[in-house]
């Protein structure tokens, strides 16, 4: 299986540390990012989830101060004077070195209530010290005057302080501190920015809403309320947009517009906002733009940006199964097993993941590189081997309430993930909800399915196979063939939608009509007139939507059979598609077929000779592959029922 020997994978060195090396089976598209960085190239990155789009980047960004000498810089705003609404902002070359020196303050200061009442005593004891003087025929008018003199100087001393403090506050120019420059943005090495496609404030920046209007002394200066956007930090170095499919088409214009000008001002983005008529000048933004999706998403891009991404690159969703990916696997599972601190792994639990690998790719001379998922399975083998799983708790507590988890241990005591903890989680699905959701179809349904397997010949009726929606799970499907004596002669489908289905049985009518009327098949021949006959074709119990052309073959031998009334065996299901001249031809999901007809306990499967390739488990069944329909007929057809007849009608006439 593997080139090196081991019994679990501590006994296997540790991976590098670099994740340019920890990348696997993207060699090709890793080479081309590479360069695309050196010569400062655009590109975009396409591919299935989890095939490795993200790692590619960020394993770039790890070496990029490989890239040739960078400048240090930083990004300041400072006020307009003439227009507080256009703050500037500079990039400056250099290191960020802030201004010690200190800005004098102003300190304007109310008097204090002690002070007032230290005021207010000492002219009174005044007062009374004047009044002493006075004679008694002036005195009550000295005592009315001068209790005037004392309010009206308490008042404006009172008065005086409450508009000295309000000026303080709110006087008419502007404070020193609202004149300072605001540093933005430091970057001392060359930068790799990531931002969402759907953020728009994170990817573009915008302008903070100020409550109090935005303008001093009681407003906080627009200069001051400047986000810098990740268009702009990514200056000189690489901007990473990920989830293009959700990237609003005005924000595709500002990109293009700065990979065009190289500049782009920033803006309040919301128009409610006081940050709305605030737009600084255009800013630097000189960046290597590299963008990632899923490969409809692209067309969700506008052909100008398109056209500005000079790299396109498509990554591989599979790789060989050879010695030295088999080895690049075995590397990825100690990678998971490091960075995600989980327990060791057995030598049968890594071929078990090469051998999902197989299946998750759809054939066995292929591995998939969606590691993303195969991470996903390892880590919940994990969880099953150290008794997570909800189910095998509760059916480890024995009688007595004692709990006995089912885990593979040695003689230190350590959990180790096995082949049947990876088998676990496969099979049950709980890394997949579309598979989930098929296997709780298939377990709620199955015993309603009126499926017979190994009955008794049958004329008609024949046993197909598909795939259930996304999740990967095989089912049989039952179909029955009618012919009906008929003035208006034609070919009915029924619980067929899918248009490639209907076309495929249009097909395999047509072509069971032609090899009937030349009476070329290797079967009993029949006059029969096909000009009254009306072929109904029904897909038994199948309530999800039908699609697809694997069930040509099976739908030609109903309609065989139910026009020369020779009955089928029923020990065999059967999948493949047919073209005009009686070829089958290779159809998907061939692993997940085999298994439904396992599952529902037929003999044989008949499959097309090109799929046998795919086929990764050949035990439980015999697997016959075929190449045209001749090879098919002798297999299926109950020729020996119909020599018994002939015999006991012979024998009939003869008494």
């Amino acid at each position: 299986m593997f080139s090196i020997k081991f019994k679990t994978t501590e006994e296997l060195p540790e991976p590098s540390p670099r994740l340019i090396d920890q990348v696997i089976g993207q060699d090709e598209a890793v080479k081309i990012v590479l360069s695309a960085v050196k010569n400062k190239r655009n590109v975009i990155l396409l591919g299935d989830p989890g095939v490795g789009k993200s790692m590619i980047v960020k394993a770039v960004g790890e070496i990029l101060s490989d890239f040739g000498e960078f400048k240090p810089y930083y990004v300041i705003a400072k006020p307009n004077l003439k227009n507080m609404e256009r703050p500037i902002v500079e990039v400056i070359d250099g290191e960020y070195k802030e201004d010690s020196k200190e800005i004098p303050k102003l300190d304007f200061k109310a008097p204090s209530s002690i002070t007032l009442i230290l005021i207010m005593v000492t002219a009174i004891l005044l007062s009374e010290v004047l009044l002493r003087n006075i004679p008694q025929d002036y005195l009550l008018a000295a005592v009315t005057i001068t209790s005037l003199i004392v309010l009206i100087f308490g008042f404006v001393i009172i008065l005086t302080s409450i508009m000295g403090a309000s000026r303080a506050s709110m006087g008419n120019n502007l404070s020193p501190m609202d004149l300072k420059p605001v540093l933005l943005y430091e970057c001392k090495k060359r930068p790799l920015v990531r931002a969402s496609a759907y953020n728009v404030t994170r990817l573009l920046g915008d302008i903070k809403h100020c409550p109090l209007g935005g303008r001093p002394p009681l407003g906080t200066p627009p200069h001051k309320r400047i986000i810098l956007g990740a268009i702009h930090e990514a200056h000189r170095g690489i901007l990473y947009v990920d989830e293009i499919k959700t990237m609003p088409l005005e924000v595709q214009d500002y990109i293009l517009t700065a990979l065009q000008d190289k500049q782009l001002p920033i803006s309040g983005r919301n128009p409610n906002s006081s940050g709305a008529t605030v737009e600084t000048n255009p800013i630097p933004c000189d960046f290597i733009l590299i963008m990632s999706g899923n490969m409809d998403d692209v067309y969700n891009l506008r052909a100008p940006l398109l056209d500005r991404i000079d790299y396109k690159i498509v990554l591989k969703n599979k790789m060989d199964n050879t010695l030295e990916n088999r080895d690049k696997l075995l590397q990825f599972i100690v990678q998971e097993i490091k960075n995600n601190n989980l327990n060791p792994m057995t030598y049968d639990g890594c071929c078990e993941v090469v051998k999902i690998a197989q299946y998750l790719a759809g054939s066995k001379d292929k591995l998939t590189l969606r590691l993303r998922l195969l991470a996903n399975i390892i880590k919940m083998a994990n969880d099953v081997a150290m008794g997570k799983d909800i189910e095998e708790l509760l059916g480890n507590f024995d009688e007595k309430g004692e709990y006995h988890p089912e885990t593979q241990k040695d003689k230190n005591n350590k959990v180790y993930i096995t082949a049947k903890h990876i088998r676990k989680v496969f099979d049950t699905g709980i890394y997949s909800m579309e598979k989930q959701v098929a296997l709780n179809y298939i377990k709620n349904f199955k015993r309603y399915k009126h499926i017979v397997p190994n009955d008794e010949p049958k004329v008609g009726v024949v046993y197909g196979l598909a795939v259930l929606g996304a999740g990967g799970i095989g089912d049989v499907t039952k179909i029955i063939v009618q012919i009906l004596d008929s003035k208006n002669p034609g070919t009915h489908l029924l619980n067929i939608s899918g248009d490639i289905a209907k076309h495929s049985i249009t097909l395999a009518s047509a072509l069971s009509k032609k090899l009937v009327a030349e009476k070329k098949l290797p079967l009993p021949k029949k006059d029969i007139d096909l000009n009254n006959k009306e072929i109904y074709i029904q897909f038994s119990q199948s309530y999800s939507k039908i699609d697809g052309d694997s069930a040509t073959a099976a739908v030609c031998l109903a309609i065989i059979s139910a026009l020369l009334d020779i009955p089928l065996k029923q020990d065999f299901a059967i999948t493949g598609s047919l073209d005009l001249s009686g070829n089958v031809l290779a159809i998907g999901g061939v692993n997940e077929k085999i298994e439904a007809a396992k599952r529902y306990g037929f003999k044989r499967v008949i499959i097309p000779e090109a799929n046998m390739i795919d086929v990764i488990e050949t035990e439980g069944i015999e697997i016959i592959p075929v190449k045209t329909l001749d090879e098919i007929v002798p297999l299926v057809f109950d020729l020996d029922s119909i020599n018994k007849n002939k015999l006991e009608k012979i024998e009939q006439v003869s008494k």
